[in-house]
C-alpha cells in the first residue's frame, strides 16, 4: 500500500459530500474500518463478533460500538471500541476520514464508519468477550466480480434479497457489507 493511495484517500473522504444521520430515538455508534497492507497488498482487518454479546453475535464486523458519555466525539468511540476488542492502541491509528453514516435496519443503530490505517504485523489481543476472530481481506479480493452477490435469506418467514461479500469462507453482509461497498466506491472513484 502506498503513501500516494493512502493521502489521496484521505483527501478524497476529507473533500466529499457524506451522508450524516441523527434519526431520534437510534443508538449512535461508530466503527474502525482498519486498512493495512499485508504482504505490500491493501487489505481491510474483519472481526467475528463473539455470540456472547447481545446484538449481532457472531457477524463478520469492524471494531465499534455506542458512543459513551466520555467519548469527545465519535472518531474517539471509533477508537477507544478498537482497543476494547482487538487490543489496537489509537496511537498506532491514522484517522483517514469518515464514510457514510448509515442505519442497522433491526437493532436501532446509527453508524459512522472512520478509516484508519493500521500498521502490519501487529500484535492484535482480542477481547474473547467480544471478539471471536481476527481476519483480513485484500482490498482486490473484495473488488472481484465474483466476491459481491445477492442472496435470498429468510427473516422470519419472509424472502428477503441481502448483498454480500462471500470470500474466503466468510460471509460479510449488512451494515459491515455496506460500510465495505462505501469504501470501495470511494477509492474507485480515485482511479
Amino acid at each position: 500500500m502506498t503513501e500516494a493511495l493512502v493521502t489521496a484517500l484521505a483527501a478524497a473522504l476529507g473533500g466529499r459530500q457524506r451522508i450524516v444521520l441523527a434519526p431520534p430515538g437510534k443508538t449512535v455508534a461508530a466503527v474502525l474500518v482498519p486498512l493495512l497492507a499485508v504482504d505490500g497488498e491493501p487489505s481491510l482487518l474483519f472481526t467475528r463478533r463473539s455470540n456472547l454479546l447481545p446484538h449481532h453475535q457472531g457477524q463478520i464486523a469492524f471494531p465499534g460500538g455506542g458512543r459513551d458519555p466520555e467519548d469527545p466525539d465519535l472518531a474517539a468511540t471509533a477508537l477507544r471500541e478498537a482497543q476494547e476488542e482487538i487490543g489496537l492502541d489509537p496511537a498506532h491509528v491514522r484517522l483517514l476520514g469518515p464514510l457514510d453514516d448509515l442505519e442497522t435496519v433491526a437493532t436501532r443503530f446509527v453508524i459512522t464508519p472512520f478509516v484508519g490505517v493500521v500498521p502490519h504485523p501487529y500484535a492484535f489481543r482480542p477481547s474473547p468477550d467480544e471478539v471471536d476472530l481476527i481476519f483480513t481481506v485484500p482490498l482486490g479480493r473484495l473488488e472481484s466480480p465474483d466476491a459481491l452477490r445477492r442472496e435470498l435469506w429468510d427473516f422470519g418467514g419472509r424472502k428477503v434479497p441481502i448483498d454480500v461479500y462471500a470470500v474466503d469462507g466468510h460471509v460479510i453482509w449488512g451494515a459491515t457489507q455496506r460500510i465495505t461497498q462505501n469504501l470501495l466506491a470511494v477509492l474507485g472513484d480515485l482511479s
